[in-house]
């Protein structure tokens, strides 16, 4: 009994020798890496809080190591020696309400989609603009020394969307909503691109301004998050305006709209659109009979009431 419990010892000891020197041999194997990013070009200040995500692709093939980075500015992590293609995007995968992720295997195939997309009439829709997206990759790092660094400098691939609509007959316009059509749906994270597949993409206008000395003519505009859009391509613009009756929508649609891209301050790409609403909006009676203050809450139009406007 004695003998069978020495060997039973014995046996213990070899395997803990054995855990210690595949521990050794794992810990040789690595490096310590450390990683800073400088998130300036970006003009996300906004974003600091939520940290971001490291993907290290291996070059040979093998799974994808993931770091989550609690402060996006730095992060250090051990990680096998080979060469690898590498990406850090703001936030994590989770953290995103509007964006979801798919083809997280490869860095080709990494992208971002809209999550919240509706058909209609045979159209997708997206109803809730994507929040900004940041990223920057490297190609060929090389993991061989036992203390490595990496820097990367994330630049923003969403873009942002101004668009400004000229309406005759603003003083009869309680709320306003619009779908912009020929819009991508999703983007490559690697280098920005805008996905293949196109729908529409659904917006408020609000902020109304008259013309100096008219009551009846002015503007609306909106602002918007993009997967991108090409200037060359020219697209349609579905506006619906709701009336101050409260019951009265009108329906018009822009054709052959385009682009013009331009730098803002920060040295990010914005896309401006402007275009002309080709109809008056017919004059009606306030609900209530007295004005109506603009109302640009596009998630609340009450469709029991409503009769369409020919134009």
């Amino acid at each position: 009994m004695k003998r069978m419990t020495i060997i039973g010892l014995l046996l213990l000891l070899l395997l803990w020798l054995t855990a210690c020197k595949d521990r050794e041999l794992s810990y040789a194997l690595q490096a310590e890496v450390t990683v800073t990013a400088d998130w300036s070009g970006a003009g996300m200040e906004e974003e600091s809080n939520y940290g971001a995500t490291l993907l290290f692709y291996p070059q040979d093939g093998g799974e994808p190591r993931l770091a989550l980075m609690g402060d996006r500015k730095q992060a250090t992590l051990r990680l096998a020696k080979g060469s690898y293609d590498v990406i850090l995007f703001n936030r994590s995968f989770d953290d995103f309400g509007s964006v979801a992720f798919r083809g997280q295997d490869r860095l080709e195939t990494l992208e971002a989609y809209a999550r919240k997309v509706e058909t209609r009439t045979g159209t997708r829709v997206i109803v809730s603009p994507p929040e900004k997206i940041a990223a920057a990759v490297m190609r060929d790092f090389d993991v061989e020394q036992e203390k490595c660094r990496l820097h990367l400098e994330p630049v923003l691939l969403t873009r942002k969307m101004e668009v400004r609509l000229n309406v005759k007959g603003l003083q009869n316009v309680r709320r306003a909503r619009c779908v912009l059509q020929g819009m991508p749906l999703s983007m490559l994270l690697h280098n920005g691109q805008a996905g293949s597949e196109t729908g529409g993409q659904e917006f408020a206008l609000g902020n109304p301004a008259f013309e100096p000395g008219s009551l009846t003519d002015g503007t609306l505009t909106g602002t918007l998050n993009t997967f991108g859009a090409e200037e060359e391509t020219l697209h349609a613009i579905e506006v619906e305006v709701l009336l101050v009756d409260g019951k009265t929508i009108v329906k018009q649609t822009m054709t052959d709209i385009s682009f013009k891209e331009e730098t803002d301050g920060e040295g990010n790409i914005v896309i401006r659109l402007e275009a002309d609403i080709p109809e008056p909006l017919p004059d009606v009676k306030p609900e209530g009979g007295s004005g109506s203050g603009f109302d640009a809450d596009v998630d609340d139009w009450d469709e029991e009431h409503t009769q369409e406007v020919p134009v």
